[in-house]
């Protein structure tokens, strides 16, 4: 059992009291941020809207009220020289700014990051047919016919011409696609090397 709690208490040693004072002082730092960002928040929005970080009052009053006994005497004096009373703290235009500007910033972020699930799920991994992927079906018939929009293109870009490089392209696609199915080629991963 003595092994056990030695391991157990390595942390209370008296070679980290240091990082403890170093992390109680962050966590009194956390606690009068919240409750600065909740008045400012209210002065901003009101009471009435819903806290962002409703999260943070849930964890925090959580984790002082299960703080122990033997902590509070090493408690220096620069927590408390460091008060900072909010009660009649004025919200100024400028704050208020800066939060309507966090808010965007955040919407835009949720925005890209749904745009990158979207790119996540057409993701083919290396080691499958591309062609295969592509050709994805589905139940409705298609809105124009297939190939008209790439040939009103190769007319704007070629010309007369543009038939018979249709031609000699389609040419290209046939001997490789059957080249592909008679030799079954492995896929190479198309990887970044420095990963």
């Amino acid at each position: 059992m003595e092994d056990v709690s030695a391991v157990m208490s390595w942390f209370s040693s008296p070679i980290y009291s240091r990082y403890w004072q170093h992390y109680r002082q962050a966590m009194a730092w956390r606690r009068r941020h919240q409750g600065a960002y909740r008045k400012a928040w209210e002065a901003a929005y009101g009471p009435a809207q819903q806290r962002r970080y409703a999260d943070w009052q849930a964890s925090g009053s959580d984790r002082s009220s299960s703080s122990n006994d033997d902590h509070a005497e090493d408690k220096s004096s620069s927590d408390s020289d460091i008060e900072c009373d909010v009660s009649n703290m004025e919200i100024s235009e400028e704050l208020r700014q800066y939060f309507a500007h966090t808010e965007r910033h955040r919407e835009e972020l949720r925005r890209q990051q749904e745009l990158e699930a979207e790119q996540q799920d057409s993701y083919v991994p290396a080691d499958q047919d591309l062609r295969a992927v592509g050709r994805r079906s589905s139940a409705a018939p298609p809105a124009e016919r297939p190939g008209e929009r790439r040939a009103a293109e190769m007319k704007k870009l070629y010309g007369q011409d543009a038939a018979k490089i249709m031609a000699m392209e389609a040419a290209m696609q046939l001997v490789f696609d059957r080249n592909c199915d008679l030799k079954q080629p492995k896929y190479w991963p198309v990887i970044p090397l420095k990963l």
